[in-house]
């Protein structure tokens, strides 16, 4: 075939359970001019057997003789595909129809930025939730000081960059490998979200959402460690401990009045180091900062109205410019915990 637009690059190991509904979503979509290399990074099951079912001469499949695991494998991939854009896909989600045409009309009429991500959908162990994540580079280079600013199988990047600024997965920062390469990607370009759902992100017994949750941190806690350093911070164990804890979202609740003190007490401190520094820009992480603050009181709203005092009481809620919306929301959850969980006499 001619050389395609995209590589959609989706490596495999023993995927056979969702792959091919995965596949038929990418081979399905309404813009058809792309590769799609599938890596098997040494799967045991039948997957390569149910990926060369599929006759459709845009399928490359290569077979890893050794497992890479999924650095290795991607890395491989990245150095194999002959797409002017790269499109990441995981084995058991699901691309909306228009993803791929969205995300290349968006590279192709922003040229400086130089990956694009979207917003999710999960679906399958529990509720249906969709994520939003930052849109603009700014702020998404703000809140990767806290947590992954990309839902990983959404991002669709330009070859070229990578290649030119030897941008590659490093395995020592498994399972977190993708936050720490968006965090060096963003200081070489622009990137962004784009502010619509255009995946189905499957959460599942043996997906990466539902194990290794103590490495996971561990590991994100380290690329934090690296990116306060770049607002001039020397940060202990604790304080480390502390900031990852509460810039990750809705898997941490706040155990007392006094800790969301602190919460806010930390959040300042970025805030004045940031001032400094400058290595940020300050309109964008005021924002990024007013959101880490909201969602942490939202989250401690069972501790009662105290809550509400301090949240509306910070110089973070005085720069929020959703602030009234906000006090609404996190009063009423207050009330709404208040009324199911009435006080035992």
């Amino acid at each position: 075939m001619a050389t395609p637009k995209i590589t959609v690059l989706m490596p495999v190991y023993n995927g056979e359970r969702f792959l091919a509904g995965t596949m038929h979503s990418i081979l399905s979509q309404t813009y058809q001019d792309f590769e799609f290399l599938i890596i098997d990074d040494g799967s045991t099951d039948k997957s390569q057997e149910l990926i060369e079912g599929f006759h459709d001469p845009r399928i490359r499949i290569l077979t890893n003789p050794r497992r890479l695991k999924l650095s290795g494998a991607l890395n491989r991939g990245i150095d194999e595909s002959a797409g002017t854009y790269i499109a990441r896909m995981d084995a058991d989600d699901i691309a909306l129809p228009d993803r791929l045409r969205r995300q290349v009309e968006y590279l192709d009429t922003n040229p400086a930025i130089g990956l694009c991500g979207t917003w999710i959908e999960r679906f399958g162990t529990g509720k249906k939730r969709v994520d939003k994540h930052f849109t603009e580079s700014d702020q998404i280079k703000a809140y990767s000081l806290f947590d992954c600013p990309f839902a990983h199988p959404t991002v669709m990047f330009r070859r070229d960059l990578f290649v030119r600024h030897a941008l590659r997965y490093d395995g020592s920062f498994y399972p977190t490998e993708d936050y720490e390469l968006w965090t060096r990607a963003l200081e070489c370009f622009p990137c962004a979200n784009i502010g619509e759902v255009l995946l189905c992100y499957r959460v599942h017994a043996d997906s990466m959402t539902c194990s290794d949750w103590q490495e996971m941190d561990t590991k994100a806690a380290r690329i934090a460690d690296y990116q306060l350093k770049k607002l001039g911070l020397q940060v202990s164990p604790d304080e480390l401990l502390f900031h990852r804890n509460i810039g990750r979202g809705q898997s941490y609740v706040s155990a007392s009045v006094n800790e969301v003190r602190r919460a806010e007490e930390w959040l300042l401190r970025l805030e004045n180091a940031n001032e400094q520094s400058k290595h940020l820009y300050a309109m964008a992480f005021q924002t990024v900062l007013s959101l880490i603050w909201f969602r942490l009181c939202m989250h401690a709203a069972p501790l009662g109205f105290e809550v509400v005092r301090c949240f509306s009481k910070s110089r973070i809620f005085r720069n929020d410019p959703e602030k009234t919306k906000r006090m609404a929301i996190l009063t009423m959850s207050v009330i709404k915990n208040k009324i199911l969980n009435p006080p035992s006499h």
